[in-house]
């Protein structure tokens, strides 16, 4: 991710007990894993432990394959507790993610919202394919961003994930929220998933960040790219998501940072006092990248055919990758194939 240009991360973090789906001694074991892996890149973490409770709408039994995701409140509260006296030391924060309203009843949503601080982000799967939506009206009478909207109180602490099949109405209301719309277009596009209505969207004031849903990629130029790119396949024009005072990929990039800062609840995603350093460098030994002006040079890097984007990355003030590499990266990636080898990959 680092080398990718990210400098800051909200980890979803599903997986949380052993094999088995015991737990461990300590409830919050793997994430402190991610925790050290943040450190070790030096990577900016807010970390967003999903409640996982059902495997369907109306509080279906969870499956065998999801006992490792698997939490009551109770036990969800236990994970919360043990990580909270770490944050401040270890500087990162924390988020409540309850996975999405297939995964939790309606009484553990309202109980798990209310476990983090007034300020905690929140984030929450929603909307993400036609079979879901059928679902929960089918369970509630209503869509699901739907009933968010009318259940969650939600606003500029949300962070709603997807949100790809939305009605003309939902997407007016999410919009004026204040809610970041969580945006992962080339998971979406490799899933078949659908189009988020991106220009509706942004048009009725709308925030959206981008990321990575089922790591297919881990680059957000090719992120922004597919989002702009399936508008003008929908909508068969040009330029979508630009505007009058910048060009499209000036105005992606300035959008994604700051809706991605907000679902982070980061001092993040602009230049300015008392925020966080986090700075990516372009690369103009990139061939596509050369001779550009600076009011080009992101369209450049996204839409151009651009093969190494990124030169240098800096988070929260301390550089992390120079000319393209992280120092740690041989090392690292060394004991990312032993991990593999040992599971027989």
């Amino acid at each position: 991710m680092a080398k990718a240009g990210y400098a800051t991360v909200g980890e979803f973090h599903y997986v949380h007990h052993d094999p088995r789906g015991k737990a461990y001694a300590d409830p919050a074991e793997l994430a402190w894993r991610i925790v050290a892996a943040a450190e070790e890149v030096g990577l900016g973490l807010t970390l967003l432990p999903v409640f996982y409770a059902h495997a369907g709408f109306g509080g279906a039994e969870i499956t065998q394959d999801q006992r490792r995701f698997a939490h009551s409140v109770d036990s969800y509260a236990r994970l919360i507790e043990a990580l909270n006296p770490a944050a401040s030391e270890r500087r990162f924060l924390i988020g409540i993610a309850p996975h999405s309203l297939r995964a939790v009843t309606a009484d553990e949503f309202a109980q798990i919202i209310r476990l983090g601080p007034a300020d905690a982000p929140l984030h929450i799967h929603a909307a993400e394919q036609a079979k879901e939506v059928d679902e929960c009206v089918a369970w509630s009478g209503t869509r699901p961003v739907d009933w968010l909207l009318k259940h969650a109180n939600i606003d500029r602490r949300w962070c709603v994930v997807h949100a790809t099949q939305m009605t003309d109405d939902e997407i007016r209301t999410l919009a004026r929220s204040g809610a970041v719309a969580g945006l992962a277009p080339t998971t979406e596009a490799d899933l078949g998933d659908g189009t988020f209505p991106a220009e509706q969207y942004v048009v009725a004031g709308g925030a959206f960040g981008v990321g990575s849903d089922s790591n297919t990629l881990i680059d957000p130029f090719a992120e922004l790219r597919q989002l702009e790119w399936s508008q003008r396949l929908h909508l068969h024009r040009r330029n979508v998501l630009g505007s009058d005072e910048s060009p499209v990929g000036t105005s992606l990039w300035a959008r994604a940072a700051r809706g991605g800062a907000q679902a982070l609840a980061q001092k993040a995603g602009a230049i300015s006092r008392s925020y966080r350093a986090d700075l990516v460098v372009l690369n103009g030994g990139d061939a596509a990248l050369a001779q550009q002006g600076v009011d080009n040079i992101l369209d450049a890097a996204i839409f151009g055919p651009c093969r190494q984007p990124v030169r240098d990355v800096m988070s929260g003030g301390a550089w992390i990758v120079r000319d393209g590499h992280h120092a740690r990266e041989a090392e690292i990636f060394a004991r990312y194939r032993a991990a593999l080898r040992s599971l027989g990959h």
